[in-house]
């Protein structure tokens, strides 16, 4: 779909029902099928999101709002510390923050002031929204972690089981949560009210992992799609040089970006197969 002289590694996609965006520390680049790549220059950083109609972004103490057609940058917020990375679902965003005490923090904006959603000194990662929800990692003692959820309209934040071993590296899905448990080499199924979890799919490499219709892995050897219906996995891509680096999807499209080399990336889209598409195979 395109090649960029930019590391993957400094990348970010987001993904609308017209077009691909990879997002980069200086420029947002549109991507749409059958049009040249058009880049709109913004100082977006680290942790930029696609939120509704604009990127969301911080730089110089502020929070900031750009169309994703191009238009008028405006300030949102002030805020004078820059978060780690934003998180969005439809217009509403959350971020998480690292203060230079060292305390993790959960924030929103409700009437254009920044609001904290939750304080944690143990760290918090791994941030994804659903609605109006935010769920999170955290890390509870030395090896052992467990994921949370904390709401917009208020109220106190909400925990799963404690769990052992390394902490995923991302958590995905737009009903149910879905993370990869490099431990066990398993794809894991959450509730929403994180009272439930089985495996989706053992002995497999999907790092990294993003959930929408279907769920898509990321492998050495390529990408592939796991069914949530049958849970069984189909290869669509098999022995394209470079290592996979992310992946968003929806139910028309899925698109990843690929390290092919030093400071070069290249970001390739496939239409979404449908559950019969094609012959299940083992990655």
């Amino acid at each position: 779909m395109a090649l960029l002289p930019i590391s993957a590694y400094a990348t970010s996609l987001a993904l609308d029902d017209d077009a691909v965006y990879l997002l980069t520390s200086h420029a947002a680049y549109r991507l749409a099928a059958g049009k040249p790549t058009e880049a709109i220059g913004l100082d977006l950083g680290v942790g930029a999101v696609l939120a509704g109609s604009a990127f969301v972004f911080w730089s110089k103490g502020a929070i900031w709002s750009a169309p994703k057609e191009g238009g008028v940058t405006r300030r949102i917020a002030t805020l004078p510390h820059r978060p780690q990375y934003f998180v969005s679902a439809g217009d509403a965003i959350a971020w998480v923050d690292l203060s230079d005490e060292k305390l993790y923090t959960i924030q929103t904006l409700d009437a254009g002031e920044p609001r904290v959603l939750l304080s944690s000194v143990a760290e918090i990662s791994a941030l994804n929204m659903v609605g109006r929800a935010v769920y999170f990692v955290q890390k509870t003692t030395v090896g052992a972690w467990r994921i949370g959820v904390v709401r917009l309209m208020g109220g106190g934040p909400e925990y799963g089981s404690e769990r052992k071993g390394r902490t995923p590296a991302l958590l995905t899905g737009m009903d149910d949560l879905y993370y990869y448990d490099v431990d066990k080499l398993e794809i894991e199924k959450v509730s929403p009210d994180l009272h439930h979890e089985d495996a989706v799919r053992r002995k497999v490499v999907c790092s990294p992992v993003h959930a929408s219709s279907e769920i898509y892995c990321g492998s050495v050897e390529g990408l592939f799609r796991v069914s949530k219906e049958t849970r069984d996995p189909q290869v669509l891509t098999y022995g394209r040089p470079g290592f996979i680096t992310n992946i968003r999807s929806n139910s028309d499209r899925v698109v990843w970006t690929v390290d092919v080399g030093p400071e070069k990336v290249a970001v390739d889209m496939l239409r979404a197969p449908s559950a019969g598409d094609g012959e299940g195979a083992t990655p």
